[in-house]
């Protein structure tokens, strides 16, 4: 009787002790899951958010460095300051609209600015990125930080007498482009409010000491909103006749890549041509899709998106939706369910962690202030012919050195023609080689060196 009694005592207890590793499991994660080896495929470790006083430029040789508006390595020094994350929230919602009513945005009629006028004058654009990289105009050289822009064609910078402002007048290589007039006026509206208007000039474009352009066309703005605050203007590296991408095209390659930081506390970069092959590896490809309704955009097939162990699937009745990479949106948007069943499967993962008050239009917040070896759901962006892993920096947004984390992405609703838009904002984009082969139709992912 003796020995069936501790039998039955050493079963129990094995039992109960099970029992409390499943628990603890459930208690961990929300789920029950198999074993940590099968759990750790699908997690990665949050890095620390680490605010730091000096720069550390990634970029080298021929590259231009690619830094936060309002970041340590911001050229801006006015800016350098803490993140206005209400001014950055306002001014993404604002492009995402523009951008949301695609084939509504055009050239002025010719009969507006001269029969025969041959510049392209906007009448509207999708608004201000936070990235910006500086170039330099004229003979003398005249710097500039302007702000950095995928998704727009223009190319202009705020032209005066007073400050660091390129002044035409100055440049031995100045010039007026032709037209049917002497001068060639334009006006942009940006889609948050800001405009800008001026001439279209030309003259000499430096990129680097080894790559200068003659007789390059932008904009010389004499009227323009103050909300565009110490920058220059904007360098815009969307596709048109008179770009920057054009010209480029015209020495060398219609190529161009860039890395974005994981903070403000880190620089990124810009290369061009041959240097963006070289410094930039990559090791995915994707077709480029262009539109010849909006050649300003870049386009892409997203078909799903894995998180943790699921994966969502973007078709719809054999129909996806179209894809956009830009650089000056800051948050993913995503069709409505799909972001949902992104939303539900994020809360499972982060299900040990204290919920957070929502932040703007951010609706998923957890408090991690204190915590240590913080594990996020791995993410991977599924393109046509190849799947892009992202960096843990990519799948929420931090504020407040942590205190307030929130997953970085939002709902995006059809547009008035009822197809769906995504847009692949900055924030999942860092810490990526992203490489646009314009000429091949291709673009390319890799990892960058541009993280924390």
């Amino acid at each position: 009787m003796a020995s069936y009694t501790s039998l039955h005592l050493l079963l129990l207890l094995l039992v109960l002790l099970f029992s409390n590793h499943e628990v603890e499991k459930r208690c961990a994660w929300g789920r029950v899951m198999v074993n940590h080896e099968e759990h750790d495929k699908y997690v990665v470790e949050m890095k620390p958010l680490r605010a730091a006083a000096t720069c550390k430029d990634q970029a080298k040789g021929l590259g231009l460095t690619l830094a936060h508006r309002q970041g340590v390595c911001s050229p801006i020094a006015a800016n350098r300051q803490s993140r206005n994350s209400k001014l950055i929230f306002l001014r993404d919602q604002s492009r995402v609209n523009s951008m949301n009513v695609l084939g509504q945005t055009g050239a002025l009629p010719a009969e507006d600015h001269g029969e025969h006028a041959q510049m392209p004058i906007r009448r509207s654009s999708p608004g201000m990125g936070e990235f910006v990289v500086t170039i330099g105009i004229g003979t003398p050289k005249v710097d500039l930080p302007l702000i950095f822009d995928t998704g727009s064609e223009v190319t202009w910078t705020k032209c005066g007498q007073q400050g660091p402002l390129f002044d035409p007048h100055e440049s031995k290589t100045f010039s007026w482009p032709r037209c049917s007039a002497s001068k060639c006026n334009y006006s942009i509206n940006y889609a948050d409010g800001s405009y800008s208007n001026g001439e279209y000039v030309q003259d000499l474009l430096t990129l680097t000491p080894e790559y200068q352009f003659e007789d390059f066309v932008f904009g010389c703005s004499q009227s323009y909103s103050d909300n565009f605050g110490a920058t220059a203007g904007v360098l815009g590296l969307g596709q048109g006749d008179n770009t920057l991408i054009s010209r480029i095209g015209q020495k060398f390659s219609t190529i161009f890549c860039y890395c974005i930081p994981g903070s403000e506390s880190s620089s990124g970069y810009l290369y061009f041509g041959f240097d963006a092959l070289s410094n930039c590896q990559t090791d995915n490809i994707t077709p480029l899709i262009i539109d010849e309704y909006n050649p300003s955009y870049y386009f892409v097939n997203l078909v799903g998106i894995a998180l943790g162990n699921q994966t969502f699937s973007l078709s719809s009745e054999s129909k996806l939706p179209r894809t956009i990479i830009d650089s000056g949106t800051t948050f993913t948007r995503l069709p409505p369910s799909i972001y949902e069943a992104v939303r539900a499967e994020f809360v499972k993962y982060m299900s040990a962690y204290p919920v957070a008050d929502r932040l703007s239009t951010l609706d998923t917040c957890y408090n991690l202030r204190g915590q240590e070896n913080v594990k996020l759901p791995k993410m991977i962006l599924q393109f046509d012919n190849t799947d892009v892993p992202l960096d843990s920096s990519a799948v929420v947004w931090r504020e407040n050195d942590d205190a307030q984390v929130c997953l970085a992405f939002k709902p995006n609703p059809p547009n008035p023609k009822g197809q769906d838009l995504v847009i692949i904002g900055y924030v999942q984009q860092q810490n990526l080689n992203i490489l646009f082969n314009i000429q091949d139709k291709e673009f390319h992912f890799g990892t960058g060196h541009c993280g924390n």
